[in-house]
């Protein structure tokens, strides 16, 4: 009993340092780039060894790789979580916000990790390295599994070729913000004041002219939701 107590606190030691080491590499990757990283500047970061690092991910490279892949898969999830609590008769609003909530909470988060996974989502999903890209291809299409049959919806006869051009018109506002492009400053919004700004030009662009959401019935306001960069 004794022997297998130990063995539960040395894999529990284990794993808080491997998700030290993710966490590192999340905020160091996110403010200076995969290439500009050392497993030096990742273990000092991470009050760790590099005999640890070795360990648990084997080489720096599939390090970054698994602080990039759960940065992204994260939000993903989390937006996944969003479409799902959906109500099936959901408007343009709400899909909206489920869209962009998980995104407004870890842009307005101040732990510097949760802040990271954005940033890197919204470098590295656009154009992705080639080890990634049929990973974060299959990544972002489980989130579109569930976006798309709820916009076919809520916009009925409009083509998925526009549903798809909107999509990406919306993420790329949310990654203008996330890389600081805003001629205003965005920083000190609340969460809550980023939602006011934010969403209404989502449900906007959504909507691009072609369909009046208010002629839906709405559903309740979703307060848990989604990410894409």
């Amino acid at each position: 009993m004794v022997e297998h107590t130990k063995t539960d606190r040395r894999r529990a030691l284990g794993e808080q340092t491997r998700q030290r080491l993710l966490e590192a590499t999340r905020v160091l990757v996110a403010e200076r780039g995969e290439d500009a990283v050392t497993l030096r500047d990742i273990t000092q970061a991470a009050s760790a060894n590099v005999a640890a690092a070795s360990y648990h991910f084997g080489s720096l490279a599939a390090l970054r790789r698994a602080a990039i892949e759960q940065a992204i898969e994260t939000l993903i999830d989390s937006q996944i979580e969003g479409f799902r609590a959906l109500d099936d008769d959901a408007g343009l609003e709400q899909i909206a916000a489920a869209f962009a909530q998980p995104l407004i909470a870890a842009y307005t988060n101040p732990e510097c990790a949760e802040q990271a996974s954005l940033r890197i989502m919204a470098r590295v999903a656009p154009d992705p390295p080639p080890e990634l890209e049929k990973w974060i291809t299959a990544t972002i299409a489980r989130a579109d599994a569930e976006l798309f049959p709820r916009l076919r919806r809520a916009l009925p006869g409009v083509t998925d070729e526009d549903l798809q051009f909107r999509v990406q018109a919306v993420a790329g506002i949310i990654q203008h913000l996330v890389n600081g492009r805003m001629r205003v400053d965005m920083y000190d919004k609340s969460a809550s004041e980023l939602e006011r700004l934010l969403i209404p030009v989502i449900t906007g662009v959504l909507t691009a002219g072609g369909h009046n959401p208010a002629s839906r019935p709405r559903s309740k306001p979703v307060r848990r939701s989604s990410a894409r960069a």
